[in-house]
């Protein structure tokens, strides 16, 4: 039997409108904060107002925001990609070349790939941790599964 690997995959939106990227996330920011916050038993007025302003924004950067779906890379392909480059924005850029497996709307990988370099932080982070979490995130689920077994042998 062959064996296949099955590589993560996650969707990431990238909004090419900076302004409106930075107001989504502040927005984003203070809705944590309401909603940390004790709500009323009617609701939490304040999130469902944040809420209601990150809706409307989201209508307003539909067409600058593309969804990219990234598929985690073979070990040996995000060797190479780190070793040929220094910087994050290039590291993005060859990645984006070998990662992604859709985008909505169609946007060729080429185009994803050279405006990498044109982002600002804000616009290039949420690209850059779906990519780093995908690649070099420790999964080791050697301790979950010796824990359970544990606890279910207890019975």
């Amino acid at each position: 039997m062959a064996l296949e690997v099955k590589r993560k995959r996650v969707d990431v939106d990238l909004i090419l409108n900076q302004e409106k990227a930075e107001q989504v996330a502040a927005l984003g920011a203070d809705l944590e904060r309401a909603m940390a916050q004790h709500a009323t038993e009617g609701g939490n007025a304040a999130a469902k107002r944040i809420a209601k302003q990150i809706d409307k924004l989201r209508d307003e950067v539909k067409d600058d925001t593309i969804r990219i779906t990234l598929e985690a890379l073979p070990l040996s392909q995000w060797r190479q990609v780190l070793e040929a480059n220094t910087v994050i924005e290039d590291i993005c850029a060859d990645a984006i070349k070998l990662m992604v497996r859709k985008t909505v709307p169609e946007t060729p990988v080429e185009d994803l790939a050279n405006v990498m370099t044109e982002l600002s932080d804000g616009q290039i982070s949420p690209v850059w941790y779906a990519i780093r979490d995908l690649n070099a995130k420790l999964i080791d689920p050697k301790d979950a599964l010796e824990s359970a077994s544990r606890i279910i042998r207890r019975r």
